[in-house]
């Protein structure tokens, strides 16, 4: 304010010189009350001095980016979360995995509290293959998984482009999924999301089942190299039997017997019963010839010849049981019941190892039947009454924060360079 301005608000009385310097001291008091009254800070102007140049553009720059970059985008994300986004519906399982196989560390890790090594590799495998591809292509497969998430009914945001590559649909597939693993227990958290609770629930039930399968088939292989080695083994076992009988059967033909041991045990029946007939021709022939005048007499010769014929018996079957001389070795007993013996060992043997392939085949037919591992759910999939995505009110916080912090750092950043360049 110049002197002129202050002088037209102080009235001049020449008369009164002392009301004059009053005048002019209250109006200097008050100008520099003004004068210390801070400056605005958006227009950047302050009482008693001239506005800087370009406030009101600087003040209105400051309005138009809180708009852009705060209003607008709380404004469409919240007519987009709050009408237009579709619900979703979420399935949580929990399961665990049991199977019957073990490895020798599985004793280890029970009595330090762990999951067993197989069961742990196993767990983890699981996990990964319900994120792979391999899951979605029979999740596809199964129930149409392109159908379910490109519904008309689903916001445009929302839904699956159905004609996208499978590629598209493992990563879609992926943000509609969780799963997790307690490495403690083993037991594995399973939740997906769809659009209506029924296929949420079909979804869920399908890719325990799927998980299943996969676990079982991993030993699929060396079960099957398990069955046809006992296949392979319980063949050769049968071939082995069969000749071995065979050649029994051609032992016997030429030995001409069935049983040599039965047949000596005959002979020596044979041989008791004549010498008991042997002992009593005699004790007769004893009897008559102490009583007889005569020694040539016809009962003393009966008995003589009978007596002979014994002995010539006794002898014969003797020489049959075991043999007495060389040119009745190979004609005796004993040298065929050894040709038989040999060849029932053989029978043994092959019988035996054909009951030990047979029960190997049996107990891999069944482990190949049989399935070895099963998950259990013990928090089992149910029909989802509510949706419980999107979580609008978070959805809007990671918009809406970040932006308002994204303005308040530029509006600091054109505050700093507003100053500077006013220097």
């Amino acid at each position: 304010m110049s002197f002129s301005d202050l002088d037209s608000k102080i009235p001049v009385q020449v008369d009164d010189p002392r009301a004059l310097r009053e005048s002019i001291s209250r109006a200097l008091r008050r100008n520099a009350r003004k004068a210390r009254a801070p400056a605005a800070i958006i227009s950047g102007g302050g009482a008693g001095f001239q506005a800087r140049k370009g406030a009101r553009a600087f003040r209105l720059g400051l309005i138009a980016s809180f708009v852009a970059i705060v209003l607008v985008p709380l404004a469409v994300e919240t007519v987009y979360w709050g009408f237009i986004a579709s619900k979703q519906y979420s399935t949580e399982t929990k399961f665990t995995l049991r199977t019957g196989e073990s490895s020798p560390l599985d004793a280890l890790g029970g009595m330090m509290g762990a999951p067993s090594s197989q069961t742990a590799q196993d767990t983890q495998i699981i996990a990964n293959y319900i994120k792979s591809r391999s899951m979605v292509e029979a999740l596809n497969q199964a129930l149409d998984l392109r159908r379910i998430y490109s519904r008309p009914d689903v916001d445009y945001f929302s839904r699956f482009r159905h004609g996208d590559a499978i590629e598209d649909l493992v990563k879609y597939f992926k943000k509609r999924m969780d799963v997790s693993i307690d490495p403690a227990s083993g037991i594995i958290q399973l939740d997906i999301r769809a659009f209506t609770p029924e296929d949420s629930l079909a979804l869920t039930k399908k890719a325990i089942e799927l998980s299943e399968e996969l676990v079982n088939s991993l030993s699929t292989r060396a079960r099957n190299d398990s069955f046809k080695l006992a296949q392979s083994e319980l063949t050769r076992a049968e071939d082995r039997l069969r000749a071995a009988t065979d050649q029994m059967r051609q032992v016997r033909d030429e030995q001409g017997v069935l049983d040599a041991g039965a047949a000596a045990e005959a002979l020596t029946k044979v041989i008791t019963a004549l010498r008991l007939q042997l002992s009593q021709a005699e004790e007769s022939l004893a009897t008559q010839s102490a009583g007889a005048s005569n020694p040539d007499s016809p009962t003393v010769r009966i008995l003589n010849a009978r007596i002979n014929s014994l002995k010539s018996q006794i002898a014969d079957y003797t020489r049959q049981i075991a043999g007495g001389g060389s040119d009745a070795g190979s004609d005796s007993m004993a040298q065929r019941l050894g040709a038989l013996s040999r060849q029932q060992v053989e029978l043994d043997l092959a019988r035996q190892q054909y009951t030990l392939a047979s029960a190997n085949f049996e107990s891999s037919r069944l482990s190949l039947e049989t399935r070895n591992a099963y998950l259990l759910s013990f928090l089992r999939p149910a029909l989802a009454e509510k949706s419980t995505y999107p979580h609008r009110g978070w959805e809007w916080s990671i918009v809406v924060f970040p932006a308002l912090f994204i303005w308040m750092l530029i509006s600091g950043l054109a505050f700093v360079v507003r100053d500077y360049m006013a220097k």
